[in-house]
Order: C-alpha cells, then structure tokens, then sequence
C-alpha cells in the first residue's frame, strides 16, 4: 500500500499486519530529505528481510528511474590499447 514513486509504502501479510515499510531517508541532523535513490527499508521481525530488499528492487526496476541522464544509459565506450 503506498506510492512507490514517492517512495513511501507499507507491506502487509496475510492479516493486514505490516512487515516492511519503505520510506525516503531523512539526515537526522538537518531534517533534509535525500534523493529518491536514498531510502529506509524496515523489517519487522519474523518477515525475511532479503524478500523485502528483492522486493524493493523490483518496485524500482517496474517504476522505472527518472532521475538518470541519457548518457547514464549508454553502453561505455572502449578504446582499444596499442601495444608495443
């Protein structure tokens, strides 16, 4: 339940009880609230915390990520070494 775009959402189990949460990451000594790629991942005990970071990334790859430039996607150029 949330908006993972806004990076704020809350998991459920089976009986409406939450497991994990997903919240963007705040500096605790200003209050600022980082970028979209910096976020908090709270497991309740009991919920297997590796499902809920699996979980996460694939939110991630489905909302897709605005934030990178065109050439972030690019396949990196190689130049061929010379030998002597």
């Amino acid at each position: 339940e949330g908006c993972f775009s806004q990076r704020c959402c809350t998991v459920f189990n089976m009986m409406k009880e939450t497991v994990a949460e997903i919240h963007r990451k705040v500096d605790p000594t200003t209050g600022v609230m980082l970028g979209k790629e910096v976020l908090t991942l709270c497991v309740k005990p009991g919920f297997d915390a590796a499902f809920a970071m699996g979980f996460v990334l694939v939110l991630d790859q489905i909302s897709g990520n605005d934030s990178l430039d065109d050439d972030a996607t690019m396949e990196p150029t190689v130049h061929p070494t010379t030998e002597d």
